[in-house]
């Protein structure tokens, strides 16, 4: 087994690196997917956007065992099942990890412009709950969620797996 991961800002690769140093199974970003033999199973870990995981096209061909996602959010939005759904992983053990997110003066180009649309957006809410309020702080001034314990799921189907 290994896990092949899609990491943008690092968030996602240090959930990788982590769970590799915690198993001893070897990581692999997307890039370097020619070294995954297409026999071998594999745990995928890949960032949200939309509730869409990124990078899990550039490994469907592969033997996918389970998939976890990372977000800002508290949890998988706009659901777990929705996530599922979309991403056509009904058949797979699916994890949400909490990421996290650079502050938004820190991106660039359409990362940066998407993202200062959607805090627009979410400050025009008249009711703004709590999370909300933490989304645009989250956005505006980053947020480090990445925590060795959110990773105790994947571990502990990975006990029954072996």
């Amino acid at each position: 087994m290994v896990i092949v991961y899609e990491s943008k800002t690092g968030f996602t690769r240090r959930y990788a690196d982590m769970l590799s140093a915690k198993t001893g199974i070897k990581a692999y970003p997307t890039k370097e997917i020619s070294n995954v033999d297409k026999n071998e199973e594999i745990i995928f870990m890949g960032w949200m956007m939309a509730g869409k995981v990124q990078g899990l096209k550039k490994v469907r061909n592969l033997n996918i065992k389970a998939v976890c996602a990372t977000g800002t959010a508290r949890c998988a939005e706009p659901s777990t099942e929705a996530v599922i759904e979309r991403n056509r992983i009904d058949n797979l053990p699916f994890f949400y990890l909490r990421g996290g997110c650079l502050p938004l003066k820190q991106l660039k180009g359409m990362d940066k412009f998407i993202l200062s649309l959607f805090v627009k957006m979410l400050k025009r809410r008249k009711d703004k709950d709590e999370e909300t309020i933490e989304a645009i702080d989250h956005i505006e001034n980053g947020f480090d969620g990445v925590k060795e314990e959110n990773l105790q799921p994947v571990l502990e189907w990975l006990k029954t797996e072996s």
